[in-house]
């Protein structure tokens, strides 16, 4: 198993604060939270006003094209982990997967020749089923290994996102070739939890915590077995699919977060979408139809990168209301108030309240 060369599947660049901008860029595909909604409803409890107050609704998830930002993801989790409490709530939400939950990369899955092959699809292709970590792969002795590496710093939410993509991952292997599928070894960089033993119980296999990687490793012989569903016809189809998407999702990445950057480094002042549009190298019309083609707007943006450093300002800094106004560029504390109220459903002083570190001013 070889290393991806595509960046966007390769190893992912230091994490990055949740102060960066592109923490609140809507590129995510929003599978993770769709089975999360549908874990949570199991259980008898309603995500629906979580989803609300990320600006998000049941039927978006399901929406073709719909994408999630980071911030709003994890904002639904968090509510999720505190209000099912439930610590392993990760590997639940995992485990409820099929292979046809992973849309077009589960289709692609299943037509591989073995499963050698399918986990370096899921790999290269993983930005299109809504990842919120980074892959990649490594050939390791006895084997090859997947490594997943952190998108942000957020230590907060690490645990539930890797079980979930590691528990994901062998679900959908027993799916498409066989039950009594189990990794060579699970390796995670956390201490062991209280609700350890379900490590053991659901991978079949050793599980190490305290390792110097997150990473789920595959022995020789699993990787060898031919999948029962292999196509080559179908294969080459849904690669040119998948291609397609990933083009059209790296043009999102660089337009948005491009635009997102440019704001963040401007604030307080924000450019017109004029002269965004000059240094682009095109038409006002032009970029405000490719920004719609890509669902979302210049407004849109400029709300996002204005939460993003609200967010940071507010929780850890002491900084008086008017001037986190001024720096964000709002007319006046009410101003920054309303957007308060409207991006997180409270009070600036509230938001300040819960945060570890400095107090309200």
């Amino acid at each position: 198993m070889t290393r991806p060369s595509d960046p966007m599947t390769g190893p992912s660049p230091q994490a990055r604060p949740l102060a960066d901008p592109r923490y609140g860029s809507a590129t995510i595909t929003p599978h993770l939270l769709r089975y999360l909604t549908l874990v949570a409803a199991e259980r008898g409890h309603d995500l629906g006003p979580a989803l609300r107050r990320a600006g998000l609704s049941e039927a978006a998830l399901s929406a073709v094209g719909q994408r999630i930002s980071y911030r709003q993801g994890s904002s639904v989790i968090r509510e999720a982990l505190r209000d099912l409490d439930d610590p392993a709530l990760g590997l639940a939400v995992g485990r409820r997967q099929r292979v046809t939950a992973w849309g077009l990369v589960g289709f692609g899955l299943l037509a591989s020749p073995t499963l050698h092959d399918a986990l370096d699809l899921g790999v290269r292709y993983h930005g299109v089923t809504g990842s919120m970590l980074d892959y990649r792969t490594a050939t390791v002795p006895g084997g090859a290994a997947i490594l997943a590496t952190a998108r942000y710093t957020d230590s907060e939410l690490r645990a539930f996102l890797l079980e979930e993509a590691f528990a994901s991952v062998v679900a959908l292997v027993r799916d498409s070739l066989h039950e009594k599928f189990a990794p060579h070894t699970v390796a995670v960089r956390h201490p062991r939890p209280p609700y350890g033993d379900a490590y053991e119980d659901y991978f079949r296999c050793r599980v190490v915590f305290d390792a110097p990687d997150d990473r789920i490793v595959f022995g020789t012989d699993w990787l060898r077995t031919p999948l029962p569903g292999a196509d080559a016809y179908t294969l080459a189809q849904v690669l040119a699919l998948l291609d397609a998407a990933r083009a059209q999702g790296r043009e999102r990445h660089d337009l948005v977060q491009g635009l997102e950057v440019s704001v963040a480094r401007s604030l307080p002042h924000v450019p017109p979408l004029a002269q965004q549009a000059l240094a682009l190298g095109m038409s006002e019309r032009t970029l405000r139809r490719r920004l719609a083609e890509h669902g979302t707007s210049y407004e849109s943006l400029v709300d996002s990168v204005r939460l993003v450093r609200a967010e940071e300002l507010i929780t850890a800094s002491d900084l008086p209301l008017h001037n986190i106004a001024g720096l964000l560029g709002f007319s006046d504390a009410r101003t920054l108030r309303r957007a308060v109220a409207r991006w997180f459903g409270t009070s600036p002083s509230a938001l300040r309240g819960a945060a570890p570190g400095p107090g309200p001013s």
